[in-house]
């Protein structure tokens, strides 16, 4: 079988992630502490970079629905991300961006990031890990309004069978946790503290500083993709574990183009781009002199 190039590419992307999580998977169980800690963050790291990948499996469409849809899955699980409904949601949010109707996949609120506490409270994802406890619970439950409602405009509109995937991909999970916490208490065994539950403590954090920069402070009236979503002009490092979504205005503008080529669109609309950063140190600089000198919803701070 003959792969696109963008498929082939995807897949040298899946061998570097596994080979980095290989790697230091082994050195987290040989190594004694506190010699671990620096193998957890470079694992926490890559369960961001993890989710980035998925998000590429929502527009690229790389293995087909069933095996496209199991690599999601499985990219996504260690953030407690359920694929079937991040491509629900994320679908809705590229048609939506700009109206009323819009709303992040990860429930952020960007209003209220108004104050250091504020912020610290969005690096935690707490949004996040709230709504995947409701999403295992409903789904035990069979719960499909309260599904269906908490994934707010997106989840109104999705088909039965859709949210019959979500249910599923949570009931999944929710065996998976079960399997975990119960092979732990047997085994007597903090295999999985140290291989889950501490670099989770650093990937949520990183997964939201990639994600913030996307649309903060651009003019989130308008469905001018030009002037409501930033782009990032990335370090190699960073347009690698972003997986070229720092390229985001480009993104919206073509949401099938592999990720790839988003540099080449760049070079032809960047004339258009009102929001554009050199690197994410410029924009983070520019983030935290508002949120640290402004005392105002930076939602609102550059509109």
């Amino acid at each position: 079988m003959t792969l696109s190039v963008s498929t082939a590419s995807f897949l040298k992307k899946l061998a570097i992630y596994g080979a980095i999580a290989a790697v230091t998977i082994s050195c987290i169980l040989l190594f004694p502490q506190p010699f671990k800690l620096p193998f957890q963050f470079v694992l926490g790291v890559m369960f961001a970079h993890g989710v980035e990948l998925a998000h590429e499996m929502i527009h690229q469409k790389h293995f087909g629905r069933r095996w496209g849809g199991a690599i999601g899955f499985l990219l996504g699980l260690p953030l407690g991300v359920e694929f079937t409904r991040y491509s629900i949601t994320h679908s809705y949010h590229h048609r939506a961006v700009g109206t009323p109707d819009d709303e992040e996949s990860f429930s952020y609120d960007f209003g209220r990031l108004g104050a250091p506490l504020s912020f610290l409270l969005h690096l935690s994802m707490l949004s996040h890990y709230c709504t995947v406890a409701h999403g295992l619970l409903n789904s035990l439950l069979g719960n499909e309004a309260a599904i269906r409602d908490r994934m707010g405009p997106a989840g109104k509109t999705a088909p039965h069978r859709a949210i019959a995937r979500v249910m599923r991909g949570y009931r999944i999970i929710a065996l998976l946790l079960f399997a975990v916490v119960l092979l732990s208490l047997v085994l007597r065994t903090t295999v999985f503290i140290h291989l889950w539950l501490i670099p989770l403590l650093f990937s949520g954090p990183v997964h939201a500083l990639i994600e913030l920069p996307e649309h903060w402070g651009c003019q989130r009236d308008t469905t001018d993709m030009m002037v409501n979503t930033r782009t990032i002009l990335p370090s190699r490092f960073a347009d690698w574990l972003t997986n070229g979504n720092c390229w985001h205005v480009e993104h919206h503008y073509k949401p099938s183009l592999p990720m790839a080529d988003l540099p080449k669109l760049h070079e032809a609309i960047a004339p258009q781009i009102k929001y554009l950063n050199l690197g994410y140190g410029e924009f983070y600089r520019e983030f935290f002199t508002a949120l640290l000198g402004q005392g105002r919803s930076l939602s609102a701070s550059q509109d």
